[in-house]
């Protein structure tokens, strides 16, 4: 049996699109396939914390995930996100994504807060259980700023008890030093360590031994140049393109899905900017300030 190709480079995490009912746009979520694809994304993600999943039943989750590997077909990795409230699910959700026949699964722990937080039994009860589901699949184990994030001296443990656990995603805070420390932890246990934080460091991130970064899509085609330039040794070319971005990752760190729904709209790959999870309303300055932000970029957009 030959040895699997590691993953690396841009794996864009979709959002869901909704319509102004909350019902799911399907039509929307097929272009955002199709944008992600067309613009070289190494791999997908879905659904996952800026998909909203956390609002979408699990018939609605089976459903989103079917459209997402049908319109990929094949072409590229299809990371399934299993994360739930409590381990049976994520472990059912893990079961059907494996019978759908992802590339991996991705889970963070049960993220609802009760009196407790969860010790290291729990946590490695959990990951069992996703594996036993899952079968052969590698898992991508998500250290989540939501949630309970796991203190990275425990990640030994972990790996050491659940073998199918071969990439992490380290977002805790700060997310540059931590993701140091993670490989540093547990880099040699491991087929790669994923940034998140939208791309928004993603050189930096690459300097630190990133495989790669899984951002929400709206950018998808100036963080696969970037990545490419990057790995090509033109370090300038990465560093200006990423840095004509600057300001509206600002705004994405403000806003979070309201506006990449609203830069995905704008670029004509989801049709309405509804959320199903609270979300901030962009006003008049916010849609003025996106007017002028979006227009100093239509030379990089492809």
């Amino acid at each position: 049996m030959s040895t699997p190709i590691p993953w690396r480079g841009i794996f864009p995490i979709p959002v869901t699109p909704f319509k102004p009912d909350l019902s799911i746009d399907y039509d929307s979520l097929q272009r955002q396939v199709q944008f992600c694809l067309h613009h070289g994304a190494h791999g997908l993600v879905y659904p996952a914390v800026v998909s909203e999943f956390f609002t979408l039943s699990e018939t609605e989750r089976r459903s989103v995930l079917e459209t997402v590997l049908d319109e990929v077909n094949g072409r590229i990795p299809v990371i399934a996100g299993v994360s739930a409230t409590s381990t049976p699910i994520a472990a059912h959700l893990a079961r059907e994504a494996a019978a759908l026949q992802v590339s991996g699964v991705m889970s963070m722990v049960p993220f609802v807060k009760h009196f407790f937080s969860p010790d290291m039994g729990y946590i490695i009860r959990h990951f069992q259980e996703i594996a036993k589901a899952s079968g052969h699949l590698p898992i991508i184990m998500q250290n989540a700023r939501i949630g309970h994030p796991i203190p990275l001296a425990s990640l030994p443990t972990l790996l050491q008890e659940v073998p199918t656990i071969k990439y992490l995603k380290q977002e805790t805070g700060p997310s540059t030093h931590q993701l140091s420390a993670a490989l540093e932890a547990v880099g040699k246990q491991l087929d790669g360590v994923f940034a998140g934080i939208g791309g928004v460091y993603l050189i930096t991130e690459l300097d630190r031994g990133a495989a790669g970064s899984m951002p929400a899509p709206p950018f998808v085609d100036v963080l696969v140049q970037v990545y490419r330039h990057y790995l090509t040794g033109e370090r300038e070319q990465a560093r200006a393109l990423l840095s004509r971005l600057g300001s509206l990752f600002t705004y994405e760190l403000l806003y979070n899905v309201s506006i990449i729904k609203e830069i995905l709209r704008r670029r004509g790959v989801i049709e309405h900017i509804t959320c199903r999870v609270p979300a901030p309303h962009l006003d008049s300055s916010d849609i003025s300030i996106i007017d002028e932000l979006f227009a100093g970029i239509g030379d990089i957009l492809n």
